[in-house]
């Protein structure tokens, strides 16, 4: 069966302090506490290298709204870091025992060079998707993704990360009210983010057949 690896690290944190550092992961760490809530799973989130981190998702169908979670979640903390991630969308061996430090097989290979590739000179991207249960719409899609997120102002990042994971605040009245701005400046902000696309694109990744033919 198919599962999709997470494998990021943090971008500038040799020039960060610990405290920064710490805030990003935790903003990190909380996106998928909240995620794992909504998708009913343990994303088994574990840290490792200092500024690494790592996440298992069983549900390959929800790659993209992790992936934008996860974006959202550390851009919306504006701790001034941002994350590269490595996605592998491919076969697991052993889920590793009481975190992901032991686990293996070839998502956990594959997340990892895709992590390498970005951190190559010049490139500018902050995810790489790759792997076996990937197809090229797949890579296309989490390209065009990471190209808009990087141009998120945490202001947007905050409206975008509260329809993703807050499903209590169901309104755009309740989400601004809990911003403590008028609807229509949640509505800018949110559209900001190409929310209106990125729901298209999630539910082109949710409605595909990870374990099937293309």
């Amino acid at each position: 069966m198919n599962a999709t690896v997470f494998t990021g690290d943090l971008i500038g944190s040799r020039e960060a302090t610990t405290e920064v550092i710490e805030d990003s992961l935790a903003a990190l760490s909380d996106a998928a506490s909240r995620a794992a809530r909504l998708l009913d799973t343990d994303l088994r989130f574990t840290r490792h290298r200092g500024d690494g981190w790592q996440i298992l998702l069983t549900q390959p169908r929800q790659t993209l709204f992790l992936c934008l979670a996860l974006l959202a979640g550390l851009r919306a903390a504006d701790t001034g870091l941002d994350t590269r991630i490595g996605i592998g969308i491919d076969r697991i061996e052993s889920p590793g025992t009481s975190d992901l430090s032991d686990a293996a097989g070839p998502a956990f290979v594959m997340a990892g060079d895709m992590l390498h590739a970005l951190g190559a000179p010049r490139r500018k991207e902050l995810v790489l998707l790759g792997g076996g249960g990937a197809q090229p719409w797949h890579n296309a899609v989490v390209a065009l993704v990471d190209w808009i997120a990087r141009g998120w102002t945490p202001e947007q990042a905050e409206a975008l990360s509260l329809v993703l994971l807050e499903t209590g605040q169901d309104t755009n009245a309740k989400r601004a009210e809990r911003l403590g701005i008028s609807r229509q400046a949640f509505e800018s902000r949110l559209k900001g983010t190409g929310h209106d696309a990125l729901a298209v694109a999630r539910s082109a990744f949710e409605a595909h057949d990870f374990e099937g033919t293309p």
